[in-house]
């Protein structure tokens, strides 16, 4: 597919679907805490249709809404991680210096959202960007409690 056909099939983003967007993950997050260690599926059924119900979105729209978020998250969890991994590097040693020189290469093609805005839209992009890190973090915790499938523990 092209882009001007990616651009067609995507949603259009706003502040408001964003805000539902964010109550689906926030409540998929606390129903999934509640959960007990069965069924982990069936749990999870559960946990995604209550934030569905308290978002307000159709399933299509949080689809498209999460592949959209997810793209943005994943590229800057990226970013973030080569700039932590620069932080920690020590540059007077060999090893330290091989790694400052490939980070510096890598962290304009990862700063660059020029795709993601031919594909979602410049306004899109502004409105991810503007909630990054609020984004970045519901998205990590999400990876971390899905990952975990059979190690959620009830709130005790």
């Amino acid at each position: 597919m092209d882009l001007k056909t990616l651009r067609l099939a995507s949603i259009a983003l706003d502040p408001g679907l964003l805000d539902q967007f964010v109550t689906y993950q926030r409540t998929l997050l606390v129903e999934l805490g509640r959960s007990t260690e069965t069924e982990w599926s069936g749990r999870y059924a559960f946990a995604h249709s209550r934030a569905l119900a308290a978002s307000r979105m159709d399933l299509l729209a949080m689809g498209k809404v999460k592949a959209m978020v997810s793209e943005f998250c994943g590229r800057r969890s990226a970013l973030r991680q080569v700039t932590e991994r620069l932080a920690q590097t020590d540059a007077s040693q060999p090893k330290g210096r091989a790694i400052r020189e490939r980070a510096e290469q890598e962290l304009p093609r990862l700063r660059d959202l020029g795709d993601l805005q031919a594909r979602y839209g410049a306004d899109a992009v502004a409105l991810l960007t503007a909630r990054e890190d609020e984004l970045l973090g519901l998205h990590r915790e999400l990876a971390r409690v899905e990952g975990g499938a059979g190690h959620l523990h009830s709130p005790g």
